[in-house]
């Protein structure tokens, strides 16, 4: 059999065989900055009601002191997973004494550069590294920078689909092979299509004044500035592309940027007096440090990196680093968002496995950057790695019949029609900006008198309300 979208569905035929569609296992990663009823970013220590950041299984600090990590168990039901993502919110908001967590994305307003405060941890040489590492990030990049937050979302195929899938494709490989390479095709996938979840989902089109200066180009069809060039990012790390056609050759281009002297940040030090102000003067300090919007992950043993785990036993699931947070959902994402991913990673299995070369890859970071930046604008362009124009609008529509497709297979093991549903209500925002989470933004900051402060806080508190 040949990988081909259609024949892939079908293979998924039947009652029973569309079950396989839903296996797999599902965590979610959200950060917030603690806020005070003003808006201000709030410069307390992190609630001691919360346990040690280094001990607590679902709940620490990201970057800053004031920045609160949740991160849920992961589970094979993607409901499940939300349940829990609200209940360790409710934990979270129970604790803290006439503070907020911030609904979005970009910054609430942040004091100057040198008051933002560094996570802080315990003296154990894994907090001390933390230290340093997050030390390096300041030194590197600023730490306003640092204040921009993200969902993470992590998933991975279960043992029955995948089983499945290599019964019929998995000829001369082993499981193992043939595992890798199926998440490393989602990745050139998710990759090659992720413009479209900067459209649907993007929800970071402004950002307040304290964050940077007014720019001088306009922006006012800006669809998610957190992942757009005036967001997070490395931009030492362009020109420096992590290739995803194997993971050979992905496990070599992260070891050359982990052992490869950056003259930039070579300059800055390493030390300063007695104190260590990076973990080293390389492009990337630490794998964490890797900007990319997919990441492969394997579960660590003890001493263990990433890379090393990777190489011993290859990818257990991939996490996906390019949403927004959803200011309209108290848990920062939506269930509806959470079935749309299903279904788009399943869109990207069933998508050509072919590898791909530099050059598409560049083209799909023009795609995002024009998306990021212009996705409101009516008739934007895209390129569609055939050396051809499309717009927006069109390509996203056929996407869609695939998406749509795939929904109705999903939908078959049970009686309700969520899935489709979702398609349905997506589908309608590609002819409808208005519909979009980045517009329904800038229209509540609109009502709010221009006070971007004033609409973050308005949904902080209803946020609070409705866990």
């Amino acid at each position: 059999m040949n990988w081909n979208f259609t024949e892939l569905l079908n293979l998924f035929s039947g009652h029973n065989k569309a079950k396989l569609l839903l296996d797999g296992t599902w965590g979610i990663e959200r950060e917030t900055p603690r806020v005070t009823p003003t808006g201000d970013l709030a410069l307390t220590e992190h609630p001691k009601a919360l346990e040690d950041k280094l001990e607590h299984p679902n709940i620490t600090t990201d970057f800053s002191e004031s920045q609160i990590e949740i991160i849920t168990d992961p589970y094979p039901d993607i409901e499940e997973t939300y349940r829990n993502l609200k209940a360790i919110h409710l934990e979270v908001e129970k604790v803290l004494e006439n503070e907020y967590l911030w609904p979005m994305s970009m910054p609430p307003r942040l004091p100057k550069e040198e008051d933002i405060p560094i996570a802080k941890f315990n003296a154990s040489k894994e907090g001390r590294k933390r230290t340093i590492y997050r030390n390096g990030l300041a030194l590197r990049y600023g730490k306003k920078m640092q204040m921009i937050c993200g969902l993470h979302y992590n998933f991975a195929f279960g043992e029955a689909i995948m089983d499945y899938l290599f019964q019929h494709y998995g000829q001369n490989k082993s499981k193992r092979e043939f595992t890798d390479e199926i998440y490393f095709a989602v990745a050139r996938n998710f990759l090659k299509y992720r413009w479209l979840l900067i459209y649907l989902f993007g929800a970071s089109p402004v950002f307040h004044s304290s964050y940077k200066p007014a720019l001088d180009m306009k922006l006012e069809a800006a669809t998610s500035l957190r992942v757009s060039p005036f967001g997070y990012g490395n931009t030492f790390q362009k020109g420096n592309l992590v290739t995803y056609n194997t993971l050979s050759q992905y496990l070599e281009d992260v070891r050359e940027l982990l052992t490869t002297k950056c003259e930039e940040f070579a300059k800055l030090g390493i030390y300063r007096g007695n104190e260590q102000v990076q973990l080293n003067d390389h492009i990337l300090q630490d794998e964490g440090e890797l900007y990319s919007f997919v990441r492969f992950k394997q579960s660590l043993q003890k001493d263990e990196t990433q890379i090393t785990a990777l190489e011993k036993r290859g990818v257990k699931y991939i996490e996906v680093r390019i949403l927004d947070i959803n200011p309209f959902d108290p848990a920062g994402i939506s269930i509806e968002q959470l079935y749309f991913m299903q279904i788009f990673m399943l869109f990207c299995l069933f998508e050509d496995r072919s590898p791909v070369p530099r050059e598409i890859l560049e083209e799909a970071d023009r795609n995002h950057d024009a998306v990021a930046l212009y996705g409101r604008q009516k008739h934007l362009m895209l390129e569609d790695y055939e050396n051809q124009k499309i717009t927006l609008q069109d390509w996203a529509e056929a996407i869609f019949e695939k998406l749509k497709m795939i929904a109705v297979y999903m939908d078959q093991p049970s009686k309700d029609k969520k899935y489709e549903l979702v398609i349905h209500e997506e589908y309608e925002i590609i002819r409808d900006i208005s519909k979009l989470p980045s517009s329904k933004i800038c229209e509540g900051i609109k009502k709010c008198g221009g006070d971007y402060l004033q609409f973050g806080m308005e949904r902080a508190v209803l946020n609070k309300i409705n866990l």
